[in-house]
């Protein structure tokens, strides 16, 4: 059976490259806190929201500049 896991966080600015890193799976190593993570399934993960064309902290700060 097909299922999705939807993750929402607030985070500081200080760690919004670090949950890049997470959320975009860049470690290509089980994270030691949960080693059921299977990473050859990984290729089968899709954004629902395309992703930013530059760094989350990039991103961020341009929409934030657009807002302004």
């Amino acid at each position: 059976m097909p299922y999705e896991i939807l993750r929402f966080q607030k985070c500081k600015a200080g760690s919004v490259a670090a949950c890049e890193r997470v959320t975009t799976n860049a470690k290509k190593t089980p994270i030691k806190s949960n080693p059921d993570i299977d990473i050859g399934r990984s290729k089968d993960n899709y954004h629902l929201v395309a992703p930013p064309q530059y760094t989350y902290k990039k991103e961020i700060n341009h929409k934030i500049a657009a807002a302004g």
